[in-house]
């Protein structure tokens, strides 16, 4: 008898399957064909690779099917393979993109034979180790729990209380965080993959854990979902379709009906709303896993001490401290500020940093013009903010008196001078014991400035300063905010707890803005409050789905969405560079009418809840 299977072939723009026919000798071959499995088929006189998403297809009468010209090896298992189907309407995207990340990267012919490996007893008794608040947090059932945990806490029992409750998937953001984690884990005796590296494994280990492509791995079902450091931005790619490692974890936790716990020293307002509880550790256990966080008003410095290093840092400098110096700037900014005051000029409406132009202050988002008049003093003489990191570096060195290596990307050199690759950095919370303890001083102290790649490059430092944060709080980002604040925590892994002596400096003339102010007190809350209210009064992710659409066909595609059964739930303005922006109060109505609308020919960018607006 003929049998007959779908297959969606591995090119993006043919978002479509097509049947052909299972030969006997394949279909009782060593790798057995299955939903998922790889093939390769020839169409159009192309031989090209593909996935079978359906099995005894029907057969046309009137067509003469081609065969399967081969059976490539295991792909991604039908859980998997649904699941991509949901992300492509997810992030309005084909199914090939997605199973091209869910497939291995090099030929599998089998699985391991071993069954799903147990949790080893050392690690399965009594949990009367573990703090309260953690068990508590496995309590709330199969909606995500955000879990907050100060950045230089460690993770490890809240790791081990989730592989008590049985397998489980653990995203990080960075490999080399991965690669310690699955280290600790296997040395605790653990049956670890890393994914996607240990693709085949994954399908029996006990615990599965990898990076953005992690959300991926084949594991069978799955009991506890940890997304670790779930605001950072390496989750999400900024090339559509721009998919988040997150929402894509809490999906699979949902149709697991697994417990899925979001963790982070700084909640994302997107985690936030759709979490059923958040937990949070104990007032004085999370403000101890924050290092001191000093906050320098510019506008109160002597400007005899340095154009761009104040009083706190040029005292920084002259100490016997390694310092990091973070300026988010190679070359000019377009931040102003009152050369009588001190004041950053901010527009009225929106409060992002203005432009100054011919003696005019411009805000490109809100349409906003006024003259360049101080609104704090009335002084009409600005300064425009020009300095990179090479001319910051040059004071820094007339301050200090000592060399200062400068780090915009690349390989740095540690504290020693020796060279080391961009793998060796921190990345991540893994190494708590470590940062738990008092510093050791017998290194040499250094002096390094760069853009925020200093902050992943540099080992260990005992402070970091912000030499020019206001560029990060008014950059012109509904997520300014919210990236401003990750590079705070970004920062305190690199000098530890304030147990260790470590602390943040940071410069500004903002010193009450939210993101600040929640930094020092080593508490988020009150900051969160506020962006989540301020996102919903502008209408933006959460509270409202957002997509860009950009691209030679844009014009076309967005005549077929006007014209859809959605166009009265969407708001379409533009274009702006360029570039539209369509936005709904509810997610599910752009969602369907972005699935909806005919894609003419021709290049087309959509990027749903892009990362970069």
């Amino acid at each position: 008898m003929r049998q007959a299977v779908q297959v969606l072939v591995d090119e993006p723009a043919i978002d479509r399957e097509f049947t052909y026919l299972l030969p006997p000798e394949m279909a009782s071959g060593r790798v057995p064909v299955a939903v998922g499995t790889i093939v390769r088929v020839v169409l159009n006189r192309r031989r090209l690779r593909g996935w079978v998403t359906a099995l005894d297809a029907p057969i046309p009468a009137d067509l003469e099917l081609a065969p399967i010209s081969s059976v490539v090896g295991l792909g991604p298992p039908p859980h998997v393979v649904e699941l991509a189907s949901w992300a492509a309407w997810r992030w309005a995207g084909t199914r090939a993109h997605f199973l091209r990340t869910a497939s291995p990267d090099r030929v599998v012919k089998g699985l391991p034979t071993s069954g799903l490996a147990t949790l080893p007893s050392a690690m399965s008794d009594d949990p009367a180790d573990t703090p309260e608040w953690i068990t508590d947090a496995f309590d709330a059932g199969v909606l995500p729990t955000v879990v907050r945990l100060g950045p230089c806490a460690d993770e490890w029992p809240l790791i081990v209380e989730a592989l008590r409750h049985g397998r489980s998937l653990v995203l990080v953001p960075t490999v080399a965080w991965a690669a310690r984690l699955v280290g600790r884990l296997r040395q605790a005796g653990v049956s670890t993959a890393l994914a996607p590296r240990d693709w085949a494994g994954a399908a029996s280990a006990h615990a599965v854990v990898g990076t953005r492509a992690g959300a991926w791995a084949p594991s069978g079902p799955l009991d506890v979902v940890v997304v670790l450091d779930e605001h950072d931005e390496a989750y999400q790619g900024e090339a559509a379709p721009t998919w988040n490692a997150r929402d894509v974890a809490v999906e699979r936790a949902r149709r697991n009906g697994a417990r899925c716990l979001l963790v982070g020293p700084m909640p994302s307002p997107d985690a936030l709303s759709s979490a059923s509880s958040v937990a949070t550790a104990p007032r004085p256990d999370e403000r101890e896993a924050w290092p001191r966080v000093q906050i320098a008003d510019r506008r109160q410095d002597d400007p005899a001490t340095g154009e761009w290093c104040g009083e706190a840092l040029a005292e920084l400098l002259r100490s016997d401290d390694t310092v990091v110096c973070v300026l988010n700037r190679l070359g000019r900014a377009r931040l102003a500020y009152c050369a009588s005051c001190g004041e950053l000029a901010r527009s009225r409406m929106s409060g992002r940093a203005l432009r100054l132009d011919n003696q005019q202050f411009t805000d490109p988002d809100s349409g906003e013009v006024r003259p360049a008049v101080c609104e704090f003093c009335g002084a009409t003489k600005f300064r425009r903010a020009r300095v990179g990191v090479k001319g910051v570096a040059e004071e820094m060195e007339r301050l200090a008196r000592r060399p200062v290596t400068q780090i915009v990307g690349g390989v740095a050199p540690d504290a020693t001078g020796a060279s080391r690759g961009p793998g060796a950095a921190d990345g991540g919370a893994g190494a708590s014991s470590r940062r738990q303890q008092p510093r050791p001083q017998t290194r040499q102290p250094a002096l390094y400035i760069g853009t925020e790649a200093v902050l992943h490059r540099v080992p260990s430092a005992d402070s970091v300063v912000f030499v020019d944060f206001d560029q990060e709080l008014t950059a012109p980002r509904y997520r300014a905010g919210e990236e401003a604040f990750a590079l705070l925590v970004r920062a305190a892994r690199l000098v530890g707890p304030r147990t260790g002596g470590g602390s943040i400096l940071v410069q500004t003339r903002l010193p009450a803005h939210p993101v600040l102010v929640a930094a020092a007190q080593a508490d988020p809350s009150d900051w969160l409050r506020a962006e989540i209210e301020h996102r919903s009064a502008m209408r933006q992710p959460p509270a409202a789905a957002w997509a860009l659409v950009s691209g030679a066909a844009a014009p076309g595609y967005i005549d077929s969405l006007s014209a859809g059964l959605h166009a009265g739930s969407l708001d379409i303005a533009g274009p702006a560079d360029g570039t539209w922006r369509i936005r709904s109060d509810d997610s599910d109505t752009l969602l369907n009418a972005l699935a909806t609308a005919e894609r003419p020919s021709g290049r087309l960018r959509v990027a749903v809840d892009p990362l970069r607006a």
